[in-house]
């Protein structure tokens, strides 16, 4: 990776630390605009990931019953998977919307923008945070202990954090000049879902799409997190080699990206 982009992708980190006041702000603030006259509330951070896993596993352990593959029940299998892909398309999609939803805080005063998309996607880990907990209830159900492999989620939870980031800062920037963006987004993350094994064992992909799966950072995680939560080994380290690589790639180029566009957000408002 060049000096310049090292450089760069030091001070993300270091602009968060320096305005977290107003990082906790914006996470505070956007979690009422989510909820704000709700029936149910802060409910839906439960019921949202529950209501999809139940769908899910009625359609593959009923409709067109499916085989996890490894020694675990297909619902708990489905959900390790599931559970990093809900958090991954709910990010994004919020992220993209963020600079555009944040427009009036972008022309009154001075801030570092990428903490609009940073509080956006910290918004979506606090779903993330509910939904580990039915996965904890499910793994106590399934009778599935967590072994020294468990150790392995805060390293691939801070590695999606980083894919995360990196791909929707110049998302966010891109809506604000092109609306359509949010759209496409919505399209590619929908056949992204299908290209993700999130209901199937990455095993009964045929060999000649290795490299649709060898380049998919979400598909390379799911996998790793079931390898650590189901199978209690660490994944193996040419994948999380691979992993590492594309998602500091992603986040040294999606935030060089962002960079370049932001002095033009106030004239594009």
């Amino acid at each position: 990776m060049p000096k310049g982009s090292r450089s760069l992708l030091w001070s993300l980190p270091l602009a968060v630390w320096q305005h977290r006041e107003l990082l906790l702000h914006l996470i505070s603030r956007n979690l009422r605009v989510q909820y704000k006259q709700s029936v149910l509330g802060y409910a839906w951070i439960i019921l949202n990931p529950l209501a999809q896993l139940l769908t899910l596993a009625f359609v593959f352990s009923v409709v067109f019953p499916s085989q996890s593959q490894q020694d675990a029940p297909f619902t708990l299998f489905l959900f390790v998977g599931l559970l990093p892909w809900i958090f991954f398309s709910n990010a994004v999609s919020a992220a993209t919307d963020s600079i555009s939803g944040g427009a009036s805080m972008v022309t009154a005063v001075y801030f570092p923008r990428e903490l609009l998309v940073v509080s956006a996607v910290l918004v979506r880990f606090v779903d993330l945070i509910a939904g580990a907990i039915i996965l904890a209830v499910l793994l106590i159900l399934a009778g599935q202990p967590l072994g020294w492999a468990a150790l392995w989620l805060p390293v691939l939870l801070l590695l999606q954090f980083a894919f995360v980031i990196g791909l929707s800062l110049p998302l966010a920037a891109l809506n604000l000049f092109f609306h359509d963006i949010r759209y496409l987004v919505g399209v590619l993350l929908y056949l992204w879902f299908f290209f993700t094994p999130i209901f199937y064992a990455r095993s009964i992909v045929p060999a000649r799409y290795d490299i649709v799966y060898d380049l998919n950072p979400i598909a390379r995680l799911i996998d790793s997190y079931r390898y650590a939560l189901l199978q209690d080994v660490g994944p193996p380290w040419g994948s999380v080699a691979a992993v590492v690589g594309l998602c500091l790639l992603t986040l040294a180029i999606g935030y060089a990206l962002f960079k370049k566009m932001e002095p033009a957000f106030a004239d594009s408002i």
